[in-house]
């Protein structure tokens, strides 16, 4: 037993906790692919009719927000007149990020009120953006959720947009801030994400976008937004939460925060604070899905051997600085 727990091994057991860690990353080493990891470790399939829940009822599942607001957030809060309809209360709200004046880039990705002092300086991009609306939904009584669209399998390069539900007309309401419009159709009604996504497949003529402003639209014209949109048809998925405010009050995610943001995500992915990615399945794209949920097993049974290895390593060493304290006696 003296033989097996020394400290050369304890040196073998760091080395086999290690390489593979390295090999990990040297494949996944980008920004974008770092995300894919992330999004892998969250990643499950939903199909569309899973999705058309109405926001009236949502999922037990779904991480709704119930936390009071923050003082910066509670600010700039508008008092909503009577009989407005939510599209029309959430753009007058949404006015408060400057809408109107051209942003200078740069992600933001910090707590919600760090945030929103930053778009106000015209920073920020697309999921800090919706983050801003999903805390926006919660103070002014707007059921509101977060979509996705990837362009590179379900990885970092994407685009994430917001909907909100319209209870008197009972639909969602597809709204994109970060890129300044919502999507009407030929009856110049508000659409749907996925009405606005299909449409796209059959007919995009048939779509017109709506401009916040003219200052801030994130395209040169219309048919290049579509364009976008297009290339991540067959990647759309929800975020499963919307409960941003409370998600930065966990204690080990503030903590984590402090360090970097990627430890944060793997922090809060770990003690499942990180929001569920719900990945719309379809015939198209059933290739990439296989591809994440094999990348998923992967990273979970990685976890789980990394911890075994750390716990019989953590045991070791105590065995080791026991021995040499016995010896010094």
């Amino acid at each position: 037993m003296k033989r097996l727990i020394s400290w050369r091994s304890a040196l073998v057991i760091a080395a086999m906790m290690v390489l593979p860690v390295i090999l990990l990353v040297s494949n996944f080493h980008s920004g974008t692919e770092l995300v894919r990891l992330r999004n892998a470790m969250v990643f499950n399939v939903i199909t569309v009719e899973q999705s058309q829940w109405p926001g009236d009822q949502f999922p037990p599942s779904f991480k709704q927000e119930n936390a009071v607001l923050p003082d910066a957030i509670a600010r700039v809060i508008i008092t909503p007149p009577e009989a407005e309809d939510p599209l029309t209360l959430m753009l007058r709200q949404a006015a408060v990020l400057n809408l109107d004046k051209r942003r200078r880039g740069g992600a933001i990705s910090a707590d919600i009120s760090t945030t929103l002092a930053g778009i106000q300086q015209q920073r920020g991009y697309c999921a800090d953006y919706t983050e801003i609306i999903n805390v926006f939904g919660h103070a002014l009584n707007i059921p509101v959720r977060e979509w996705a669209l990837a362009f590179d399998g379900f990885g970092g390069h994407g685009h994430a947009i917001n909907e909100i539900w319209d209870q008197q007309a009972r639909r969602w309401i597809m709204l994109d801030v970060f890129n300044g419009f919502y999507p009407v159709d030929q009856q110049q009604q508000p659409m749907s994400v996925l009405e606005f996504k299909q449409q796209l497949i059959a007919d995009r003529s048939q779509i017109t976008l709506v401009r916040l402003s003219d200052q801030t639209f994130g395209f040169k014209s219309d048919a290049q937004a579509l364009d976008y949109y297009y290339n991540g048809r067959h990647q759309f998925y929800l975020w499963w939460a919307n409960n941003n405010i409370s998600y930065d009050k966990q204690p080990l995610i503030k903590l984590a925060a402090k360090v970097s943001p990627h430890l944060e995500q793997l922090v809060a992915v770990i003690s499942g604070q990180f929001p569920q990615l719900m990945a719309i399945a379809e015939p198209d794209n059933l290739h990439m899905i296989n591809n994440m949920q094999r990348l998923k097993y992967m990273l979970w049974t990685l976890f789980f051997y990394e911890l075994l290895l750390a716990l019989l390593l953590l045991a070791m060493l105590i065995t080791l600085f026991t021995r040499r304290r016995s010896r010094k006696k």
